[in-house]
């Protein structure tokens, strides 16, 4: 008589199925690398020195960096957004918390400023912060919050992922270049 094969093949299955985990497992464990976020922190010292030397507008700063905030970026460039001619103050920061904020000050064409500064974030609300009248702007995707001023021709966009609380805090921290 013979033998019934459903079982054969179904424990021939669960072998092979175990020799390929096996194999995949190996590989893993040979090609893995942990990933760290590799942020560098950034001397801005000369980009504040560069920018309030090159234009003839107010340049901001927060008097203090929070101490879990980092900065990440700082420059003084050419407006993409606009004329030739039009000049941008930039600065971002990430918390330990991997929350990020941004200062975005520009002498360019403010509606497309605001729209890529915000990522196009609704303006609802005004808010005033240390006696000026900021706009308050979100969007969810991406998730942007921002604090939107505009004086003349120049427009103060402070924006992130940061809580209201954070991106009001860090307005109220903000400081002319002397």
């Amino acid at each position: 008589m013979a033998k019934k094969r459903g079982r054969e093949n179904a424990y021939d299955m669960v072998l092979s199925l175990g020799a390929v985990l096996i194999v995949v497992v190996v590989v893993l464990v040979i090609t893995w690398r942990p990933q760290q976020t590799n942020t560098q922190q950034v001397d801005y010292q000369s980009a504040i020195s560069n920018a309030s030397t090159s234009t003839n507008w107010t340049i901001f700063v927060p008097a203090e960096i929070p101490t879990d905030y980092q900065v990440t970026s700082a420059r003084f460039e050419a407006e993409s957004y606009g004329a030739p001619g039009d000049s941008r103050w930039y600065l971002g920061f990430t918390s330990s918390t991997n929350t990020y904020i941004s200062l975005w000050q520009s002498d360019g064409p403010t509606k497309k400023i605001k729209s890529a500064a915000t990522n196009s974030a609704q303006c609802t609300q005004t808010q005033i912060i240390a006696g000026s009248e900021w706009e308050k702007c979100s969007t969810e995707k991406p998730e942007t919050r921002a604090l939107v001023k505009t004086q003349g021709d120049l427009i103060t966009i402070v924006a992130g992922t940061a809580t209201w609380d954070e991106l009001v805090d860090f307005v109220d921290s903000l400081v002319e270049v002397k």
